[in-house]
């Protein structure tokens, strides 16, 4: 019986009790071996985040940098703690870049040993980045922004919110200190002397019978105007442009929209050609200052530099302001890169009937100036000097293009683009005077500097920004080269290409009342481009029509005949 108790007693126990001793044992040995695959569990996790904050640190990094560079001298970001950050930053990536190697081992619990490394990798990149973006401030992001503020800008904004834009996401930068306007008018109605066009009057879009869009238009649709604000350094790869001010700008799609700058006279060094009083016609501050001083120089002298658009637009302005104008430009005729030399002529010898001065085939070489610095006179390289209160010049612009050098393919003096707009670069776009894109009607690239361009390419990139992310297809951009000009009671279009020879037809007397005529080329038998001045609204379609179509042309002589009549019948 005393056996058979102590049977009882040792089974008595659990069966699992006998175990109790060993299972001490083996938690002792393998308690670590447990910790490093409790870190194993969270290791991939973690090292994700560790990638992805080290990439984020390294942008960031890049955009110090880059404001840095933008900083003319001692600036906000050129400190000695903004210096041993950035050197804090170098030591981190290349700590992080060990980690990942050493990650890359697959033995195992290799990646477990290396998890508290990499849990506290994570904190300090976390700390950094905090930091880092105390130095650069509030960074502004949007999913949209338009770099420039003229009419591309604006005819782009239209389009945004017809295409469906949600407040907050689009942004318009613009060294300009006022909304979008139509610049064209700066040439014309702006210097009228009585009843003059003055904003808000012609703001975008009134130049293409849209609605004007004030700048109150723009807050309700919730997109913001940064006026007054200059870009001057730009990462696309890092979808990052930095502003005078120092401000920060972060994007998901960019738009550019810069347009053109005059060419200068000082840009050659021609002696004088900073005196007061000689303008250059570009931006409405430019208007202002050129109608100031019409105002205080009265009736004076003007001499414009300049035989193109600005030149003939401006110098019939300042002769209906009742000065005595003078105009030279080094070309036997005027508007030579359009105009053939007779149609220069009807307009050279109208502007003469008017009053107008043309000294033809010569240049600005000097200025004199007065003692206050105002300009007197233009000295011509044939040694005559003629007298100047007020100097304006026009000779050429050149697309605004350094921002992005190195960064985006160019071609022609411009921003290569696709038939959508589409750069080099993903996310960015070029519209307007810095787009050199492919003219579908004669199968080559081109930069179009006009008004009509700048409105309908704007309009087709934001079609296709909105197409590709909704999947959709949208049809090329199919254009149709346009220019045009007023002045006096002169009305003139263009459309098409002028190549070719030319057939000029109806009554081109500059001393006719209201005179009409105008002028096809003809190239492989065919009509590719139409002129015409004091058309009717009608006429001009059917001038447009007739060069986009490109009809046949069988017999020249009937041609130069029927003139006008042969593009209404097409």
């Amino acid at each position: 019986m005393q056996n058979h108790g102590a049977f009882q007693v040792f089974f008595s126990y659990s069966p699992m009790a006998l175990f109790y001793p060993v299972f001490g044992s083996l938690k002792i040995i393998f308690g670590p071996f447990e910790q490093c695959l409790n870190c194993k569990k969270n290791f991939e996790k973690n090292m994700k985040m560790m990638k992805r904050l080290s990439e984020e640190l390294d942008s960031l990094k890049e955009d110090i940098e880059l404001r840095i560079s933008a900083e003319c001298h001692a600036g906000t970001m050129q400190t000695e703690e903004v210096k041993n950050w950035l050197e804090d930053v170098q030591r981190i990536k290349s700590e992080t870049e060990v980690i990942e190697q050493k990650a890359g081992d697959k033995k195992f619990l290799s990646g477990a040993f290396l998890g508290k490394k990499v849990e506290v990798k994570v904190v300090e990149l976390k700390a950094f980045l905090k930091k880092g973006k105390t130095f650069l401030g509030l960074v502004k992001y949007f999913r949209y922004i338009i770099i420039g503020g003229g009419v591309a800008a604006g005819y782009a904004a239209r389009e945004f919110d017809r295409q469906g834009l949600k407040p907050g996401e689009l942004a318009i930068i613009s060294k300009e200190a006022v909304a979008p306007y139509e610049r064209p008018a700066l040439s014309k109605g702006y210097l009228n002397p009585k009843g003059a066009a003055r904003l808000p009057e012609f703001h975008v879009c009134v130049g293409s019978g849209g609605e004007r869009l004030l700048p109150g238009w723009y807050k309700e649709k919730g997109i913001q105007l940064f006026l007054s604000t200059e870009i001057v350094k730009v990462n696309l790869g890092s979808r990052t442009l930095i502003s005078a001010a120092g401000e920060t700008f972060k994007y998901q799609t960019l738009i550019i929209a810069t347009g053109s700058t005059v060419i200068r006279l000082t840009d050659f060094k021609i002696e004088g050609a900073d005196a007061k009083n000689i303008f250059y016609l570009r931006e409405l501050e430019d208007a202002d200052e050129l109608a100031e001083s019409m105002k205080a120089k009265k009736n004076g002298k003007a001499v414009i530099v300049g035989g193109g658009y600005i030149g003939l637009e401006v110098g019939a302005a300042m002769r209906i302001n009742n000065f005595d104008v003078s105009m030279i430009y080094p070309e036997p005729w005027c508007m030579p890169r359009l105009f053939t030399p007779a149609i220069a002529a009807f307009y050279e010898s109208y502007y003469a009937n008017k009053g107008i001065k043309i000294i033809k085939g010569t240049v600005a070489v000097g200025f004199n100036a007065n003692p206050n610095g105002e300009v007197t006179g233009v000295k011509l390289n044939n040694g005559r000097v003629l007298e100047a209160d007020i100097v304006v010049v026009g000779v050429g612009a050149r697309s605004l293009t350094t921002l992005f050098k190195g960064q985006v393919e160019e071609e022609k003096g411009g921003i290569k683009t696709d038939k959508f707009f589409k750069t080099s670069m993903p996310g960015v776009y070029a519209v307007g005077d810095v787009a050199a894109f492919p003219i579908k009607l004669y199968n080559e690239v081109r930069r179009v500097e006009h008004v009509d361009h700048a409105r309908k390419s704007a309009e087709q990139a934001v079609k296709a920004i909105k197409a590709s992310e909704t999947g959709k297809e949208i049809e090329e951009y199919d254009y149709l080269p346009y220019f045009y000009s007023r002045s006096f009671n002169l009305s003139w279009q263009f459309y098409g290409d002028n190549v070719g020879d030319t057939v000029l037809f109806g009554d081109n007397n500059p001393s006719s009342p209201k005179p009409k005529f105008g002028s096809f080329w003809i190239k492989d038998g065919k009509v590719v481009g139409a002129f015409l001045e004091g058309g009717t609204p009608e006429e001009n379609k059917a001038m447009a029509k007739i060069a986009r179509l490109q009809p046949r042309v069988e017999n020249v002589d009937q041609l130069k005949k029927e003139g006008l009549a042969f593009a209404s019948k097409i």
